[in-house]
């Protein structure tokens, strides 16, 4: 039987819709492992594979504690999106990966569910990273030597399967909570129910589209950061008595 002619096109909505109800099978999945702690930890291995998938090599995605050259760390971050290419992995501990603050591009929480609580908890662990100092120096750019890079702000987000609210109250209680947090979250993703974004407005998307407006808005947003600034790594030296 002769085979169809090659059409040539490729329907990338429904690429993304089979990719979502993919995802939401396997969290759907994690959610039998009766232990919080497991159910938890497969979550995240979820999100961690899909940022994997899509982002660029540049980019790295994992679990880890955010630290900066006076000595300070975060509170643990279940995502850390960090440069790949550039970052000295300084720091490895039994406790979990210690990134460089001048490194890190983006920090999420993963939680079971959006809710103005946890949207106040991720807002709070975003904060613990942003405060953080963070370095720059010059850098060999072809022949010139280019100026120190200016750091750009860390973005910060939620990611969930669904959320506490229905899907007709989603929209309206999700704006409310994200107004009322004073730590500024940027992206969102609820699978089940749409995702967000907020820059000079909140937009928030159709449950159908959750995942790919998730990750197209991200990928626009971690483009238009840039480049992450060299760290001064002589300034984390000065902690060690060969550098006083």
């Amino acid at each position: 039987m002769p085979r169809s002619p090659d059409s040539g096109q490729l329907d990338l909505a429904e690429v993304f819709y089979s990719v979502q109800e993919e995802m939401l099978a396997q969290l759907a999945v994690g959610g039998f492992f009766e232990h919080p702690s497991a159910a938890g930890t497969a979550t995240e291995r979820h999100w961690l594979d899909l940022f994997n998938r899509y982002l660029p090599k540049r980019y790295r995605a994992t679990p880890a504690f955010v630290i900066d050259s006076e000595g300070r760390r975060s509170r643990q971050i279940d995502i850390a999106i960090f440069d790949n290419l550039y970052s000295p992995l300084l720091f490895p501990h039994k406790s979990g990966l210690h990134i460089p603050a001048e490194s890190v591009y983006a920090v999420f929480e993963v939680k079971p569910t959006f809710s103005r609580q946890w949207i106040r908890d991720a807002g709070e662990k975003a904060a613990s990273v942003r405060a953080l100092r963070r370095t720059s120096v010059r850098v060999m750019s072809g022949n010139q030597l280019r100026p120190p890079i200016k750091p750009v702000p860390i973005l910060a987000g939620l990611l969930a399967t669904t959320s506490v609210w229905t899907q007709a109250t989603f929209k309206q209680n999700l704006r409310n909570a994200l107004e009322a947090d004073p730590n500024r979250l940027d992206l969102g993703c609820s699978l089940e129910h749409g995702s967000f974004e907020q820059s000079k407005k909140i937009r928030i998307s159709i449950p159908e589209e959750s995942l790919i407006f998730f990750i197209l808005r991200l990928l626009e947003r971690l483009r238009a950061q840039g480049t992450a600034p060299a760290a001064d790594l002589m300034k984390y030296g000065r902690h060690l008595e060969s550098f006083k």
